[in-house]
């Protein structure tokens, strides 16, 4: 997806380097509904990852004053994966990072090879990586596993999938509590290039977010911290996407069919009612590849939501640490 804007400097970006050796990965599964103290809300305690319970155990002891990662768009690029996750490991404090959509899973010439080097990346530096869904996502393998059972809980909704010992992806609308906060997770967005794309191998239509997830996480409630792959629409959007939404709708220097605005500016109004009936403190998301970040007040809510736009790959802003205790910065 092209844009407008290079993104303007947030927060540095370690340097490019070889990633690390690659293996076979563990077969997908569906993930236990309590993982690395994580606790799943509205769903019973089930057993850790035997391989994690030590994290588990200073993640819950712990977890009144918690650093977390912040990932954008990765694209597919290994070395950017592995880099962020090396940035973020070399820091001695995150042990859970969240990968804000288009990891493009599945995608690509060898996606076992790419998901396995960031999982040996993740076991190096021991973090737990939760991705939520991007629109660039093999999205036929993403719904043949949540259409099997045991992706499934109880109440019919559906679980993360453990796509390898350390990395998740969590389904639309999936919520969560950890550092003492509450969160929600919105994936999804449409492709705004969607006509430049073959159905089926570079794209598919359950990537888009409908009314049914939207409606779902509105009647769940208020939830702290959300995280969402497209932005919200103005006036609730970070500088840089307000540029680009309104230079797609009085330049148009990229030329989109008028079908692709519309598919886009539907998806973008969908989050936008997302996040207004969840009222967030705070909102993290990708998708524009551009970094930047606001605080916004809300209408009829009695706080401002800080908002944070994550760039892409391996450009400046793709990676941050989040506060837990404040809900601001922790890269200083």
């Amino acid at each position: 997806m092209r844009f407008l804007r290079r993104p303007r400097f947030i927060s540095g970006m370690p340097h490019r380097s070889k990633p690390h050796a690659t293996h076979a990965h563990p077969a997908i599964r569906a993930l236990p509904t309590r993982l690395s103290g994580i606790v799943t809300r509205g769903s019973a305690p089930g057993a850790r990852s035997s391989s994690a319970s030590d994290l588990a155990s200073r993640l819950v002891s712990d977890d009144r004053h918690m650093m977390i990662g912040l990932i954008g768009d990765l694209e597919g690029e290994e070395s950017a994966a592995v880099d962020c996750l090396r940035f973020l490991g070399e820091r001695g404090e995150v042990q859970v990072a969240y990968q804000l959509g288009d990891l493009r899973f599945g995608m690509g010439p060898d996606p076992d090879r790419y998901l396995a080097a960031i999982e040996a990346a993740c076991a190096r530096y021991r973090i737990e990586l939760q991705c939520i869904t991007g629109n660039h996502e093999n999205w036929a393998r993403l719904d043949a596993m949540w259409a099997d059972p045991q992706s499934k809980r109880d109440d019919g909704s559906l679980a993360p999938l453990r796509l390898s010992e350390h990395i998740t992806m969590l389904p639309r609308g999936h919520r969560w509590e950890m550092g003492g906060r509450t969160f929600v997770a919105l994936g999804s967005a449409p492709s705004i290039n969607r006509h430049l794309l073959t159905e089926g191998t570079e794209w598919w239509p359950t990537e888009a977010l409908l009314d049914e997830h939207v409606d779902a996480v509105i009647a769940g409630g208020h939830a702290e911290v959300m995280l969402t792959h497209d932005s919200p629409g103005s006036p609730y959007c970070v500088p840089a996407v307000e540029a680009i939404l309104r230079g797609n709708v009085r330049d148009n220097p990229m030329a989109w069919p008028a079908a692709s605005l519309t598919y886009a500016d539907a998806g973008i109004e969908r989050v936008t009612r997302a996040v207004l009936g969840v009222a967030p403190l705070f909102l993290a998301h990708g998708h524009f590849h551009v970094a930047d970040q606001d605080s916004v007040r809300l209408p009829g809510a009695a706080h401002t939501m800080t908002i944070w736009s994550l760039a892409a790959r391996h450009d400046s802003g793709n990676v941050r640490v989040l506060d837990l205790d404040n809900l601001g910065t922790a890269e200083d």
